[in-house]
């Protein structure tokens, strides 16, 4: 599976790039509003940050200089464009393998278009969790598979959601913006900050990034800034019906 996943992004084109396109520049503006909502609270810049599926490193590079920028990733092609900026690299399978950080060692971890290619999401979250310190900043953003455009792709053309793990996708796991911050909470974060990167097919319509700025769910991705309150691991599971995973998720079970 992770031979899979390596060669898909050794060879996938949009990744390889340098240039950051707007869906890369919105990520990189909500990072920046997440650092400077913790400067306002009088938080210092991190000293220390992991980007889990780093890619060619255009989250780390919009760090300060005095920050120790570690990235994690599974394409070797992505890890040595990274490491050309001067970032400390490793090439980690994510589904099993420990990130390489210290246990509360982290004051900022980023995954963005990541999670959603792992299988063993709670096996990631957990490790995220470990090396981040409480209190730390988690910035996180997953494809939305519930989103306007997954209405037409349903029920009039009658295929899969935009974004799922549909046929031939490397994505492995589907989320929507209530699911994840569901997740994030159970996982021991609260959420900070969440909003839509864009309204899909309109990525450079500013009314449209408005708009899933104030909805979230709307948005073609979901960014969400979450802090770390606890460690809690958690045990890794199947609840396969959607009632019994909310019950599971919100305590309620």
């Amino acid at each position: 599976m992770s031979r899979d996943q390596a060669a898909y992004f050794d060879q996938a084109q949009p990744y390889l790039e340098e240039t950051a396109d707007r869906r890369v520049r919105r990520i990189q503006a909500f990072l920046a509003t997440g650092l400077r909502d913790r400067a306002r609270a009088g938080q210092a810049p991190p000293a220390v940050a992991l980007d889990v599926g780093c890619g060619p490193g255009a989250m780390l590079a919009t760090l300060p200089a005095e920050t120790r920028k570690v990235g994690v990733d599974i394409a070797p092609a992505l890890l040595e464009r990274a490491a050309a900026k001067g970032i400390e690299t490793h090439n980690l399978d994510l589904d099993s393998q420990p990130l390489p950080a210290a246990d509360d060692s982290c004051d900022l971890v980023i995954a963005t278009d990541v999670i959603e290619h792992v299988l063993h999401t709670d096996h990631l979250l957990n490790e995220i969790n470990r090396v981040l310190k409480i209190g730390g900043l988690f910035v996180a953003g997953i494809p939305n598979v519930n989103q306007p455009a997954s209405f037409i792709m349903q029920f009039i053309l009658d295929l899969t959601p935009m974004y799922a793990a549909r046929y031939r996708c490397p994505h492995y796991r589907d989320f929507s913006a209530r699911l994840f911050k569901a997740i994030l909470r159970r996982h021991g974060f609260h959420v900070r900050r969440c909003e839509g990167s864009y309204l899909f097919p309109f990525d450079g319509f500013l009314p449209g990034i408005w708009l899933v700025r104030q909805i979230p769910r709307w948005g073609a991705q979901v960014l969400v800034a979450a802090e770390k309150q606890r460690n809690e691991p958690i045990p890794e599971g199947y609840q396969t019906n959607m009632p019994d995973l909310l019950a599971w998720l919100t305590g309620t079970h």
